[in-house]
């Protein structure tokens, strides 16, 4: 039985990390070289200026996280992660625009991400909230089979949200 009304996001840190880690497993597919370490993870969010967001389903499970670093005016979403058993469904969209809020209450002017460039479903969701891409980075991503994939830099100028 669902305790839960919809979808909840919370704050999440270093105390998090497996949990982060199981939905970073479930949601990066190793082909594309994208996933990160528990050791690159856990010393991202003990970083100063890193924040991050975890979303849970209706019946309390993780669906996925975002991790951002403020940097001045502007912070980087390093990371989104959605379980593929719940893409489709919102939770990507709540997900990036919270981290756009956090963003904006933390005093930042824009929000970068970088996506790989044939991450199609990826690159549709951040279009429609607002970003546009600004840069191309070559062989960006390394694969697990050597093949390299593109990078694109994308940007969301804050200046329209509530």
């Amino acid at each position: 039985m669902s305790t839960l009304a919809g979808p909840v996001v919370s704050h999440a840190d270093a105390r998090h990390l497996d949990a982060l880690m199981d939905v970073m497993r479930a949601s990066f597919d190793p082909v594309y070289g994208e996933a990160w370490s528990a050791l690159q993870l856990g010393g991202s969010l003990g970083q100063t200026g890193s924040f991050a967001r975890q979303a849970f389903d209706r019946d309390n499970a993780a669906a996925g996280f975002t991790l951002s670093r403020a940097a001045g005016p502007e912070v980087e979403l390093l990371l989104i992660a959605v379980r593929p058993e719940h893409r489709g469904r919102g939770f990507g969209r709540l997900l990036l625009e919270t981290a756009c809020n956090d963003s904006l209450h933390r005093g930042a002017s824009d929000v970068f991400l970088e996506v790989r460039e044939n991450n199609l479903p990826a690159r549709a969701l951040y279009r429609r909230m607002g970003f546009v891409d600004v840069g191309r980075r070559a062989d960006y991503y390394a694969g697990s089979s050597g093949d390299r994939y593109a990078a694109i830099t994308m940007r969301r100028r804050l200046d329209d949200l509530p």
